[in-house]
């Protein structure tokens, strides 16, 4: 897997380099901008200027290996926020004097868009930590969740207690979690 540091040195020569930054900031950094008050429109336009720009320009400074990119990326991202904001309104009145509609994109459309990317991004994490559990928690996470079986119905497949499923699911879960949100960090 390439580094924030390495992808950030070969952007501009290596087409890889910005597709690995794109796929592991860009939905952070479309609810960074809509934190910042952009709406969903905005925050997807600025989200794109600002890897267009780190294509275009590259990265000026030196980021040690284990450094992210993402201090560049939200710093970027919110200058521009602010510069599309000034234009936005600029251009809002200026429609308004010439008595023209203002176009926006459906922003249900791309509020889906960005959880279908967000979780296709973690997608890969749950399996990963789907099969780091033990067997007897595997199967009682799987049971329960994607098989949606009730804790009755998995005790008496496994001829075990209500109370060992729910505490092998919960556990599972937990330590799930706990995998999910390290390899998010």
């Amino acid at each position: 897997m390439l580094s924030d540091a390495r992808a950030l040195e070969t952007v501009r020569s290596d087409p890889e380099a910005i597709c690995v930054l794109y796929d592991r900031y860009l939905t952070d950094l479309v609810r960074f901008l809509q934190r910042s008050g952009a709406s969903t429109e905005a925050a997807w336009d600025v989200s794109q200027e600002t890897f267009a720009r780190l294509l275009s320009r590259g990265y000026r400074g030196r980021l040690a290996p284990e450094d992210s990119a993402w201090p560049w990326l939200a710093v970027t991202s919110r200058n521009l926020l602010r510069d599309w904001q000034r234009r936005g309104r600029a251009d809002e009145r200026a429609r308004h004097r010439l008595g023209l509609p203002v176009e926006g994109a459906a922003e249900q459309e791309l509020d889906d868009a960005l959880g279908r990317l967000d979780a296709e991004r973690r997608s890969g994490d749950v399996g990963k930590a789907l099969g780091s559990l033990p067997d007897l928690q595997y199967e009682a996470v799987v049971g329960r969740v994607v098989d949606e079986l009730d804790y009755a119905a998995l005790a008496r497949r496994g001829f075990e207690s209500e109370q060992t499923i729910r505490r092998r699911v919960s556990r599972g879960l937990r330590a799930m979690r706990g995998l999910i949100e390290g390899a998010s960090a």
